[in-house]
């Protein structure tokens, strides 16, 4: 007798505590319930249920492996469910919320090659520095880049993204350029605005030493493609992820800055809620993002593009 049919006999008689009832869910007969129980119990040499005209309980021993029967019945049916999605084609709405850094220059093209592969996907994207919940506000993933991730959600790292200090030739022909960080004292420098922090510190290691810089100018912003801009136009020394500013650094029209010293690095993520049966257009898209930056997550590919020369 076949003994999954039998722990799914005992599960059902239990849940609904009626053999007839699980005969009746079964679509089997009630004698047939009781020889699937009998043979469990047989099998196992001891007794599962106590039985009685009214009621039915389960012994100690009935409870235990009740509670086994249901786990492994429930990984068999999430099992058989996974199998099926992933021979569902994409479809559907894809809610995501992308950073307005990253978003446009890096994912633009991702999107537009998913899009192309996947027509009865609907992607809906949300530009924006601002740290959604996914969950609450709906969304199926995001791409979030950071010093340090702290969520709940599922993450997959793709990359990492060095911090470079850099500045147009411009300034730096009229200035000069710092030869080590606490020379960033003397320079014009434009920072990223952090909402958790009154003032600017730029971080340096090197050979293990570590220098903190109080990074202080007459440009504060939300906006790294701002800091660019003002960077290009020969304003002062910006402290940038590379990649915002690889094509830039490739042409020369940014030079970098210490680069004996380590200024961090951000790695960029996608996240996404731990439910149970991914959807196959969830699945998808994170499987088209993953090695699209190469296939070791702690390298970065935009410095190695920054360092070509230019063709």
């Amino acid at each position: 007798m076949d003994k999954f049919t039998c722990m799914q006999a005992l599960v059902r008689v239990v849940e609904s505590g009626s053999f007839a009832e699980a005969a009746r869910r079964m679509g089997v007969s009630a004698p047939m319930v009781t020889k699937y129980i009998g043979h469990l119990e047989q099998s196992l040499g001891t007794r599962l249920l106590n039985r009685s005209t009214h009621s039915l309980s389960l012994t100690d021993s009935g409870h235990a492996y009740y509670q086994r029967c249901v786990q492994l019945l429930e990984d068999i049916d999430e099992a058989e469910s996974i199998a099926g999605a992933q021979s569902t084609s994409p479809r559907g709405s894809l809610r995501m919320s992308v950073s307005s850094d990253f978003g446009v220059n890096h994912l633009g093209p991702v999107l537009l090659e998913y899009s192309r592969q996947y027509p009865d996907v609907r992607i809906e994207v949300s530009v924006s520095n601002h740290l959604v919940d996914l969950v609450e506000e709906g969304f199926d993933l995001a791409v979030r880049i950071t010093t340090q991730l702290r969520t709940n959600l599922v993450a997959r790292k793709l990359a990492t993204s060095k911090l470079i200090v850099c500045a147009a030739p411009g300034y730096l022909d009229q200035h000069g350029a710092p030869q080590i960080p606490e020379n960033l004292a003397h320079h014009n420098c434009l920072s990223f605005s952090d909402p958790t922090l009154t003032t600017e510190q730029w971080r340096f290691e090197r050979d293990g030493r570590s220098s903190v810089v109080k990074a202080t100018g007459s440009l504060r912003a939300s906006s790294n493609e701002l800091l660019k801009l003002a960077a290009l136009q020969g304003q002062g020394v910006v402290l940038q992820p590379s990649f915002n500013v690889s094509n830039e650094l490739r042409d020369g029209s940014l030079l970098p800055l210490l680069t004996d010293y380590d200024a961090g690095a951000l790695g960029i993520y996608v996240v996404y809620p731990n439910r149970k049966h991914q959807t196959a257009k969830v699945r998808s898209f994170i499987d088209t993002l993953i090695g699209r930056w190469g296939n070791n997550s702690d390298q970065d590919p935009f410095w190695t593009q920054a360092k070509r020369s230019p063709e």
